[in-house]
């Protein structure tokens, strides 16, 4: 079977917008004017009705019926500023018109029939979501199949009116049949996908690329904000600047495009949202489109240079077109007085159920994507040939969503350290500093806890440094370096063995050797400057291990068993690594600086409340979440992780698409357990690991904090072998990366030695790298005989190791 486009379902109207009072009615309704457009969404618990020579419009609403238009009926539905849902059928018979627009499902089928007015009758988008058949005959007025998806069956059939009937840039799972229109259908936004069969009139109208362009005369770039607002593919689409932009500072001349998609004032929460983009066409463009991954909450618009790890401005310089989007809103909008609903601060999407769209659903890259397709073609008078999406982060769950959801967009797909759970990941967060937090309230001898402010309303942070300063860090780091490093062969602060490392390292036995004095890391008697606290090896050791109730059992996020075929939902802990216990791992994330709090605290454990409990409770302060007591407090489905969690991307691999993951193995965010989990599940779905790394790749950091740093080859490109591979069909193998800081200080420790600028091959999983240069044991340890093969890329190789054991998914012990 032929893949399609799936274009993501609408979020269920019912949990989104649960911190908001909701207008109900039950029984059968009537609609004459408006229902819903208040500031809640209507929930109708039957069928509505648009009786005969009436108009109805529906905005905001959940309707668990079906809607009925009568005869010289008008029904509009209107979703461009908060989504709509319709579980049953829309079903119109000798109506005026009818049609929906913006972001509105409909959980039956859409049939018009013998309408008489002349104007259009269907949907446009972006994201109207047909889960049967769309059937649009013998109308007066054109039929519209624009910006969205249909579960079933497309029939355009037998109308008669002035305008051509238009489809454009529709998911189509079934056929997509038109005969008998006049005039014939034409499709002026771009083609669509199509699973079964294109035809009658609309044969010719599917594609199976990831282009949606036809050949133009190019446009000079100033003229590219004159452009007509009916040609772009996405409604409500406005070009703010096009400025050609000479050569500079290293940067090729290129044309910078700026504009938005959809502004407009939530009634939810009177703030203005929008969906921000930044287009760079630079003169020596190579041919192909490279879309920049996100990062955090977004809530701006990045410069369009097309960084990858290591190099802020590899796109635009090496002839890449680049695109970026602000995720649906402007922080700067959500600051603004009037816009707060007593949550005004950067968190304030979260509550709005077209904002959670926008940002961590999907909408805003969706569209950025197509409108940047068609200003590329525009421009250069063609559009790519080819497609790439990088990103790190919430850029890379945003890979995540594009693979499972947009799968026609991109031909390549970069996907780095993903925050693809991001229940699991808030859960393992806020675990992971509540273990600090235990070690202060179990320590009398540490001063009463000091506060930082945070932003209204979320309760102050605690500043827990003291429980963990860095003297303590040292000696776990120290006793992990000394007891795992050299297990591959080579002591060079690069744990490369992982496997015998988490067989081996337990820090409530583990010694170290200092001044050639052995001591035991933990404690035997009271605490001194040479050993931890029991406290503290209990917390380091929950943080390895992941979310525990107090009986041992593992906590599992709820909203991560929703989405179809979806990847173990287990909250996952923090494996040893070289990095685990240095100035890029745990510290940053779970225990702070002096003066800062965990920064967790502003990120996942700070979005725990608007996100993850339901309903949503800004002001609940989270390190007081109890794993037993307040599980039931979690959110069950949010589309912040239902449209990244599915291992299901066949419609990707058919496509003869690729995608590589990459994470650093000491992210103190997102445990990189939970990237190499969901590669195994995914390859599950294709047979194993030999079958699934015919299109995809994980490419494990050592030492790697989140994204980049620390003492570790952060420094790569990703991207020149992933176009290889779907260009050439050369499949990527060991890929040479680099980094500069490998120092003792970096370590938290004194005694590593080596290069502090090295090169060394990253291996996909499972292989790893294995130092064969040779080595001279000293003090029983075996060190590079020659220190600066340490840093020579040949004196490496990667070597295959234990396979993946399925059976055990969910243990991280």
């Amino acid at each position: 079977m032929k893949a399609c486009l799936v274009f993501v379902l609408t979020i269920s109207l019912s949990a989104a917008a649960q911190c908001f009072a909701a207008h109900a009615a039950d029984g059968d309704t009537h609609c004459s004017g408006l229902i819903g457009g208040g500031t809640a969404v209507t929930n109708i618990n039957g069928n509505v009705t648009v009786p005969e020579g009436k108009s109805c419009t529906l905005s905001f609403v959940n309707i668990k019926g079906n809607v009925r238009v009568e005869r010289d009926a008008v029904l509009i539905v209107s979703a461009y500023t908060e989504p709509s849902e319709i579980r049953g059928d829309v079903d119109a018979r000798n109506c005026r018109s009818v049609l929906l627009q913006g972001n509105v499902t409909v959980g039956g089928n859409l049939s018009i029939d013998s309408c008489n007015g002349t104007a259009w009758n269907g949907f446009q988008g972006p994201d109207v979501v047909i889960r049967g058949d769309f059937e649009c005959r013998s109308n007066a007025g054109p039929c519209l199949a624009w910006l969205g998806s249909v579960g079933e069956n497309v029939r355009i059939q037998s109308n008669k009116s002035q305008a051509a009937s238009d489809i454009s840039l529709v998911s189509v799972k079934g056929n997509l049949n038109c005969d008998g229109n006049s005039p014939a259908p034409t499709h002026l936004h771009g083609p669509s996908w199509v699973d079964g069969r294109s035809q009658g009139q609309c044969a010719g109208f599917s594609t199976a690329t990831t282009s949606i362009a036809t050949p133009v005369t190019p446009t000079p770039c100033a003229s590219l904000a004159a452009l007509p607002a009916s040609g772009f593919p996405v409604p409500n689409t406005v070009i703010t600047s096009a400025v050609d932009t000479p050569a500079a500072n290293g940067l090729p001349q290129r044309c910078i495009v700026s504009g938005y998609v959809n502004r407009h004032i939530s009634p939810v929460d009177q703030c203005q949202y929008v969906d921000g983009f930044q287009l760079q066409l630079p003169a020596n463009w190579n041919g192909r489109f490279m879309f920049q991954g996100g990062g955090g909450t977004e809530g701006a618009v990045p410069t369009a240079t097309g960084g990858i790890s290591g190099n802020s401005t590899f796109g635009i310089v090496n002839g890449y077109a680049v695109a970026t989007q602000n995720g649906g809103h402007f922080n700067s909008d959500l600051a603004l007085a009037g816009c707060d609903s007593g949550y005004g601060n950067a968190n304030e999407f979260y509550l709005d159920p077209l904002g959670t769209i926008g940002q961590a659903y999907y909408q805003s890259i969706e569209v950025t994507t197509l409108t940047a397709k068609y200003l590329i073609n525009q421009f250069y008078g063609n559009g790519p040939d080819r497609s790439y999406w990088v990103g790190c982060s919430t850029g890379g769950r945003q890979g995540m969503v594009m693979s499972q959801n947009f799968p026609s967009f991109f031909d390549g797909i970069i996907a780095g350290d993903p925050v693809y759970d991001q229940e699991a990941l808030g859960l393992s967060e806020t675990y992971g500093v509540e273990q600090i937090l235990n070690v202060y309230n179990t320590n009398p001898s540490l001063p009463p806890l000091s506060y930082v402010p945070q932003p209204a309303p979320q309760p102050p942070g605690p500043i827990l440094y003291p429980a963990f300063p860095v003297a303590d860090q040292a000696l776990l780091e120290t006793a992990l370096l000394q007891a795992c490093d050299a297990l591959d062969g080579v002591a060079d602060g690069v744990i490369d063995n992982l496997p015998a490392c988490r067989a081996k390292f337990d820090p409530a036995t583990a010694t170290y050797t200092a001044g050639g004095a052995t001591y035991r890391l933990q404690c035997i008697g009271a605490k001194d400057a040479t050993c931890l606290s029991p406290a503290q090896i209990a917390a380091v050791k929950k943080i390895n291990q992941g979310p525990r109730n107090s009986k041992g059992r593992v906590i599992a996020a709820p909203a991560g068993a929703v989405a179809k075929d979806h990847v173990t939902n287990i909250a996952q802990g923090y494996a040893w690594d070289g990095g685990w216990m240095t100035t890029v791992g745990i510290p940053t994330r779970k225990i702070g600086a002096p003066g800062r709090v965990p920064g967790d605290f502003s990120l996942g454990v700070g979005t725990f409340g608007y996100a993850f409990l339901s309903p949503p409770q800004p002001t609940f302060y989270t390190l007081n979440f109890n794993f037993d007591a307040d599980l039931g407090m979690l959110n069950p489905s949010t589309p912040i992780v239902t449209y990244s969690t599915s291992a299901d991307i066949r419609r990707f691999v058919d496509y003869g698409h690729k995608i590589i993951w990459y994470h650093g193995l000491s992210d103190p965010g997102p445990p990189v357990l939970g990237t190499i989990k969901y590669y195994e599940d995914m390859a599950q779905q294709f047979g194993g690991l030999e079958r699934a790394q015919q299109f995809s790749r994980l490419y494990p950091v050592p030492n790697m904090g989140h994204c980049s740093g620390g003492a570790a080859t952060d420094q790569f490109d990703l991207l020149t072998p992933l176009a290889n591979w779907v260009e050439n069909g050369v499949p990527p193998g060991p890929v040479l990366a680099k980094g500069v800081n490998f120092t003792p200080a970096v370590y938290q420790v004194s005694f590593v030695s080596g290069p502090a600028t090295r090169t060394r091959p990253l291996c996909p999983y499972p292989q790893e790298a294995r130092f064969t240069g040779n080595v001279s044991l000293v003090g029983g340890v075996p060190v590079a005989s020659n220190p600066a093969d340490l840093a020579d890329p040949t004196k490496y190789q990667c070597i295959a190791t234990r396979p993946p054991h399925p059976e055990k998914r969910g243990d991280n012990e």
